[in-house]
């Protein structure tokens, strides 16, 4: 299974995520709480994935994709995040996100977790 990086400001959401992404085998290798702390973490730890929230303080996750893809172009980052910015996300997608999992997390939703199931396989693969 694979090494997951969590970057999100909202703790309680990256626990969710942490929680999910364990419950399916994944490793999590560290949870960062902006950008400036997620590229600091995905260079100390280099995962195999990204979850990649946007609006965050410090740094957004745009300028983290940025900033990981120009470290190592062979990241693999799926933004998750409440954002209806639908330029902003295209934008990620072109930079190089592999995918987008909207919020609110609802993992007691079926539905919900094949989306984001299907989005981290995507990512992966």
């Amino acid at each position: 299974m694979a090494r997951v990086l969590v970057v999100d400001d909202s703790s309680f959401l990256a626990e969710k995520i942490k929680g999910y992404m364990e419950s399916k085998g994944h490793e999590i290798v560290g949870i960062a709480e902006d950008g400036v702390q997620g590229l600091q973490s995905y260079m100390q730890h280099k995962p195999d994935l990204v979850t990649l929230d946007l609006t965050m303080p410090n740094k957004d996750g745009h300028d983290c994709l940025m900033d990981i893809l120009s470290f190592d172009a062979n990241a693999k980052a799926v933004i998750v995040s409440a954002i209806d910015d639908k330029k902003l996300i295209m934008d990620c997608l072109k930079l190089g996100a592999k995918g987008f999992v909207e919020k609110p997390l609802k993992f007691k939703n079926a539905e919900f977790c094949t989306v984001f199931d299907s989005a981290i396989n995507d990512a992966l693969h």
